[in-house]
């Protein structure tokens, strides 16, 4: 990554708070009562998880001007629906979906390889009320706990990965709720085993971005908060490392 590449970070950072100020006038919430903004990544570390278990990251250079070189798919990340089946990559993302009303479903203390299935959003639903179209809609796992061990997050025994996912059944039903987003805790939108990737592709062909690797979605209310994403707008990416935040009442 050049040097104008990593300025570009930088600068994406900056616009994704600078949206996050300018959402809530005078620095406050509706009601009176202060705003609170939750980051829901990780920052960028050489030491962070990768998905081949080889380093992926690094930066070089003094604290007042570096270099960094990354792969796309790296750290709290956005795969742009190019990336499997869609069309758009991260510079053709409209620019509305990346701040939208977020939705938290929370499934957590579940079987290492638990997919979320359509009786899972189906009952959040009956709780909450539907899913709304537009929505950008977060899976809390609690898988994020592992982040700091790069083994345990990875969780890889005899070449398979083992931690949860979205089930195609989930993907589906999304897919027809129209929402423009899906995050998840964990590595993947897809669980540890899967071998066909079936839930990116089915999300992906339609035009949802996903978040992976995201962080703290635990601490999300099940609905009432707005997400800011903010990938690095690279020119034909199929995603990029991904500020992520929640504006919460």
């Amino acid at each position: 990554m050049t040097r104008g590449a990593a300025a570009a970070l930088l600068a994406v950072a900056g616009l994704a708070a600078a949206v996050a100020v300018a959402t809530r006038p005078t620095g406050r919430a509706r009601g009176g009562a202060p705003a609170h903004v939750l980051d829901l990544g990780h920052p960028l570390s050489a030491t962070d998880p990768t998905w081949s278990g080889r380093p992926t990251f690094e930066r070089t250079g003094s604290p007042s001007m570096g270099r960094i070189a990354t792969d796309e798919h790296f750290g709290t990340h956005l795969d742009a629906p190019v990336h499997s089946g869609g069309t758009w990559a991260v510079d053709q993302i409209p620019v509305d979906h990346l701040v939208r009303p977020g939705v938290t479903i929370a499934v957590t203390g579940m079987p290492e390889d638990y997919e979320i299935t359509l009786a899972d959003v189906k009952a959040w639903e009956a709780q909450h009320g539907a899913v709304p179209e537009g929505a950008i809609v977060l899976f809390a796992t609690g898988w994020d706990a592992r982040w700091s061990d790069a083994k345990a997050y990875m969780n890889e025994r005899d070449g398979v990965k083992h931690f949860p996912g979205i089930a195609q059944d989930a993907a589906s039903y999304l897919r027809e709720r129209k929402v423009v987003g899906v995050g998840i805790d964990s590595p993947s939108v897809d669980h540890g085993p899967s071998e066909t990737f079936a839930t990116h592709r089915i999300t992906n062909s339609a035009g949802i971005f996903h978040i992976e690797n995201a962080a703290h979605l635990t601490e999300l209310p099940a609905r009432g908060f707005t997400v800011v994403v903010a990938p690095v707008n690279t020119v034909g990416g199929s995603g990029g490392p991904t500020r992520v935040f929640a504006l919460l009442p």
